[in-house]
């Protein structure tokens, strides 16, 4: 059983943007550039050998992922980019892996994840700034999530090409 999880990866032109946020705070443990990506569906203690096959059959349509418009707090300890216009893939994800999900899931919340604040009741200089951008998500990512002292780590197990927004699987054939 690992700890696994299904993502949207970013592209370099939003990643460079995101770089570009002053991340110096230090009650902040900061997320590294490479590890950055949207969480599409995440599992606690899932079988690899189950997991694998029915992440190859997912069936989804390429999407637009919309920044912003402001850095904010996602619970108490995290600061994280808000990204809309990801929510029917999400669906779409979480409909084809539903055997599979954590008892208790929380609902898909298109974010970011910049940093985990380490006092919470801290005033946080990036809370509030303002960011914008679209990004195109035309893959998917199944990603193995190891925890330790200096966070999680994520390595790719395998990946999954989406169907184009205007392809013809579009009318009806998935």
């Amino acid at each position: 059983m690992i700890r696994a999880f299904i993502s949207a990866s970013l592209d370099e032109k939003t990643r460079a943007a995101l770089s570009r946020l002053d991340r110096e705070q230090l009650d902040i443990r900061w997320i590294q550039p490479e590890q950055w990506h949207i969480t599409i569906q995440f599992f606690s203690h899932v079988n690899l050998d189950e997991l694998r096959p029915r992440f190859s059959r997912i069936e989804a349509f390429q999407a637009t992922g919309i920044l912003g418009p402001r850095v904010t707090r996602l619970g108490a300890r995290n600061l994280v980019v808000p990204v809309d216009g990801l929510s029917t893939l999400a669906n779409r994800v979480r409909e084809s892996m539903r055997p599979l999900a954590s008892k208790g899931q929380l609902p898909f919340v298109g974010h970011i994840t910049l940093g985990r604040i380490r006092d919470d009741s801290a005033p946080l200089a990036l809370e509030g700034v303002a960011i914008q951008g679209e990004f195109q998500v035309d893959r998917l990512m199944l990603m193995k999530s190891v925890t330790g002292p200096e966070g999680a780590r994520h390595t790719i197990i395998d990946s999954k090409q989406l169907f184009p927004e205007d392809g013809p699987t579009r009318h009806g054939y998935i």
